[in-house]
């Protein structure tokens, strides 16, 4: 009797113990979303999200199996007790449980870089020659002041003839703004120095803006978007229901929509789109792996919450969002991120 009770009572103890650990076993469903989860032809999956949660696991006592999956978050979810990595939105907040953001990502903007050919173009374009006639009716102004003021007492550097004359002040003005100062031609009456002091000081000015000017007239480089408004006029490339769909849709872009974001940077690397705009992380990733050699810019637009989706009132929530509080606040976390984003 007194055996049985005893075994009666190990059994209770134990029952509550297995049930517990059964609930710490969890199935992963992982979408294909680069750098945070990739699937590996053999099966294997890898990303910043994966290793993240693997952490949380092992600080949770977790017992977690990924399994690659291919869809949306909610379908990868049915039959799963957690789909990772998803871009969280109120709409799935509103019927499922979402953790903590892995990581905050906001939007980026790849574009094809400029080639020689496309220099040409630029230098023979309408802008590039209207800042050139800016500039030399600039300097020709300059110059004849300068003529003006050094024609009589300084005829040997300033020729007293017109024509010569006013050649001779452009020459200077222009030596001048340039900061290169060949010394071949300077003023020596007091006004004529004084107006040089003041061309010299302005120059600084001058020439800092110029040099932007012309390297933006000739297309050598396009000036980074402060605004999503900038985008107006180019073709601007988005994956289809993405953030960067529903960020850009009602500002007056021109939307062109990719099933992939494969899809999309091709398009701007064959010249059929301007620009990309999807999550800067998720761009650097893809174009580091298809070799298109797009230059992205990271914007402040629209931050991207990755998180980890369960079913609505999931018990395993709490102690995920636990664990990922401890692991992403670590260094090891730290390190997971950085170690991902350094290959970007």
């Amino acid at each position: 009797m007194i055996l049985f009770r005893k075994l009666a009572l190990g059994i209770a103890l134990l029952l509550p113990l297995c049930q517990n650990a059964a609930a710490q076993s969890l199935d992963v469903a992982v979408l294909n979303d680069p750098p945070y989860a990739m699937h590996d032809p053999a099966g294997v999956t890898t990303g910043m999200a994966v290793d993240l949660m693997r952490l949380a696991a092992e600080a949770a006592a977790l017992d977690l199996t990924f399994t690659p999956v291919i869809g949306d978050a909610e379908g990868a979810l049915a039959g799963f007790d957690v789909a990772l990595p998803v871009s969280a939105t109120p709409a799935l907040e509103g019927g499922h449980d979402l953790t903590l953001p892995l990581h905050t990502a906001t939007l980026g903007v790849a574009r094809k870089g400029t080639g020689f050919l496309d220099t040409v173009r630029g230098v023979l374009s309408l802008d590039f020659l209207q800042v050139v006639l800016w500039v030399s009716a600039l300097l020709l102004l300059v110059g004849a002041i300068i003529w003006l003021l050094e024609r009589r007492k300084n005829g040997e550097m300033f020729s007293e003839r017109p024509l010569r004359g006013m050649g001779d002040g452009f020459w200077w003005a222009g030596v001048t703004l340039t900061t290169i100062g060949y010394g071949d031609k300077a003023p020596r009456t007091l006004p004529g120095r004084a107006v040089a002091m003041i061309w010299m000081l302005v120059g600084l000015a001058v020439s800092s803006s110029l040099t932007a000017t012309i390297v933006a007239a000739t297309g050598v480089t396009a000036p980074p978007p402060d605004l999503p408004e900038d985008l107006r006029g180019d073709r601007v490339a988005v994956l289809a229901e993405s953030p960067a769909e529903r960020f850009a849709s009602g500002r007056n872009l021109t939307l062109l929509r990719f099933d992939t974001l494969d899809a999309a940077m091709t398009a701007a690397d064959q010249g059929q789109a301007d620009v990309v705009l999807g999550a800067a992380p998720a761009l650097l990733r893809a174009d580091e792996i298809g070799g298109y050699g797009l230059d992205v810019t990271t914007t402040e637009w629209e931050p991207v919450l990755k998180v980890a989706m369960l079913p609505e009132d999931s018990p395993a929530t709490e102690t995920l969002n636990r664990a990922l509080l401890t692991v992403i606040s670590s260094a090891a976390g730290q390190e997971v991120v950085r170690r991902w984003l350094d290959k970007e």
